[in-house]
């Protein structure tokens, strides 16, 4: 038996649990919280879970202890018939794990600089394939362990699956900078101003990726993980309908003609939260070597002007779908807090109202979100973005009868977000999701290995803590207590589970808690991952959906681990979006 709690500690104001994991069928009935001294501050009962889907990770029971809201270093004791078992010791504190943690994550995104040769090539980078031309595009965030490309996203022949990489980790700075000076905390001085650094050394990267035609590069992309850095970075671009990521040939590769088109963004494709990060790095000063605010703020509306006419000619299918309607809501709102023009207000309902005709009542109060015809909305990295992207709306709209759409559009999603992780047994609330395959709908945990974009698929950490930061944004937003009172504890789940709280007991954060995964290689470990860094984290079993897997060492089957252990960008930026939406 033992007791899993968050490594790093919890906040005084939201959910607390642990969770008892029972091998050998014991049944601990009651808990205890202990202080420091090993005095008890809390009692209480356990709640049965019971087992999870195919985990075989043994039977589970519930601890909350929610009401203890005293600061202080604390443990929980589990005890029944038989069995006792104690956790490790953790804190509760108001504010410590915030600033603790958004300066942790914000110092990793610094040692992921594009910096030395590796800065030296991408000065004068070449288009791969026939594309004329060079281009200055020095800065941006590596961005993985194993990769130290740069992409604004890297899966742009996708329809549905685009993750938002570089662009939006530049709009969350700034984001978190922002709401960081809304909580009026004086503590926060000195890490908002590292907040601005690093959003506006990212934005100054983004303005360097601007093609002519208004659109951005995609990405730079390098050849070999282990070769000669030296001419083997390029401007990259992607088949529209495979990619070449994990071969050295796309299947797609002899029936494509390659134009601009390839080389550049769509939307959906780090397009639209491109122009929102320079739209919102427009509103700030921070000195740059290079753009001023004006700059900034040209940029973003040539870039908008540009893709809301020609977005089809980007994208890999010609139809616009759910990503490209957040993504464009995220923009265009952006674009209209900065300049206040009234045409930008009317593309922000319009998108809004895209996103309205893509919903389906399920239940009273209750909504499932399409992202094409007949598949729900499930996305590895952006699942929280679209009910993020109608709050932010919501929140500059200033006809209150829509505002009140949009927040009640939210509250439909995330009503069935919930009716689904709480369909199955689930003691750590983790945020289960829907797909369809063969025009059938499955419930499960953890994105499919099937699906347009395999074989690429990894865990989860970046999906749900989207989820947490839309399921904490809405908790402020809605008059329905019982409502906002389910989206903090989805606004805590899922932190905990990155900071520990899973059935690894492994905290996802290099350097922070304990059991923290290596990455490895063919059996090689070059790509060590950096402190305040997230891994991937956990998945599906490797060959049962419902089962659960993460894979620490070298087997027969597995050489590289990459989908588990290595660090990724967007994993470290939802982190920070939500530890920032959820200040107290």
């Amino acid at each position: 038996m033992k007791v899993l709690t968050n490594h790093l500690g919890y906040s005084t104001q939201y959910p607390k649990k642990a969770v008892i994991q029972c091998i050998n069928d014991e049944q601990p009935d009651n808990f205890s919280v202990l202080d420091a001294n090993g005095k008890p501050v809390l009692e209480g009962k356990t709640h049965h879970a019971g087992k999870v889907a195919q985990w075989n990770k043994g039977d589970f029971w519930v601890a909350d202890f929610s009401t203890l809201k005293e600061e202080g270093r604390y443990t929980v004791s589990a005890e029944g018939k038989d069995c006792h078992a104690v956790s490790d010791s953790f804190e509760i504190r108001t504010h410590l794990l915030t600033m603790k943690m958004l300066s942790s994550v914000g110092y990793y995104f610094k040692s992921q600089r594009s910096s030395g040769e590796w800065l030296k090539c991408d000065t004068c980078l070449p288009f791969k394939g026939d594309r004329p031309g060079s281009v200055d595009a020095h800065g941006g965030w590596y961005d993985a362990t194993g990769d130290y490309g740069i992409h604004l996203t890297h899966l742009s022949h996708s329809t549905i699956y685009n993750p938002q990489q570089i662009p939006f980790s530049v709009y969350t700075f700034f984001k978190v900078h922002d709401l960081m000076e809304q909580s009026g905390n004086e503590q926060y001085s000195m890490i908002k101003r590292r907040m601005l650094d690093e959003g506006s050394f990212g934005a100054d990267f983004l303005m360097r990726m601007q093609a002519p035609s208004g659109s951005f590069y995609r990405s730079i992309n390098r050849k070999d993980a282990f070769g000669a850095v030296a001419n083997s970075r390029s401007i990259g671009f992607e088949y529209r309908r495979s990619s070449d990521q994990f071969s050295e040939k796309a299947s797609t590769a002899d029936n494509e003609n390659i134009t601009d088109e390839n080389y550049e963004t769509s939307l959906r494709s780090g397009g639209g939260l491109a122009i929102a990060a320079l739209a919102i790095a427009a509103r700030h000063y921070y000195p740059s070597q290079e753009y001023a605010s004006s700059d900034y703020i040209n940029a973003a509306k040539k870039a908008w002007d540009h893709l809301n006419t020609n977005n089809l000619k980007y994208t890999n299918d010609g139809k616009w779908n759910l990503v490209d309607d957040y993504c464009a809501l995220m923009a265009v709102t952006e674009l209209y807090i900065t300049t206040h023009e009234y045409d930008y207000l009317l593309k922000s309902r319009d998108m809004a109202e895209r996103i309205y005709s893509r919903m389906e009542r399920q239940k009273p109060g209750m909504s499932r979100l399409y992202v094409i015809p007949g598949v729900p909305f499930h996305h590895a990295s952006d699942e929280g973005m679209p009910v993020l992207a109608l709050l932010n709306y919501a929140e500059m709209e200033p006809d209150k009868s829509r505002t009140d759409t949009a927040v009640t559009a939210s509250e439909e999603i995330m009503r069935w977000k919930f009716a689904i992780t709480d369909r199955a047994a689930n003691p750590f609330g983790y945020p289960r999701l829907e797909t369809a395959h063969s025009g059938v709908i499955n419930n499960q945990f953890f994105f499919p290995h099937r699906s347009a974009v395999e074989p690429w698929w990894q865990g989860d950490n970046a999906r749900i803590a989207s989820i947490a930061s839309a399921s904490c944004k809405l908790s402020k937003m809605t008059a329905d207590r019982k409502l906002a009172n389910r989206c903090l504890k989805m606004a805590q789940d899922p932190l905990d589970w990155i900071m520990g709280l899973n059935p690894y007991d492994a905290c996802m954060i290099e350097g922070y808690g304990k059991n923290n995964i290596s990455y490895f290689f063919n059996d090689r470990y070059d790509f060590i991952n950096c402190p305040g860094g997230i891994v991937n984290g956990i998945t599906s079993g490797l060959e049962d959906e419902d089962g659960i897997e993460f894979i620490t060492a070298p087997t027969d089957a597995v050489a590289d681990n990459w989908r588990w252990a290595e660090q990724w960008i967007p994993h470290a930026s939802w982190y920070l979006y939500a530890l920032a939406l959820k200040q107290e």
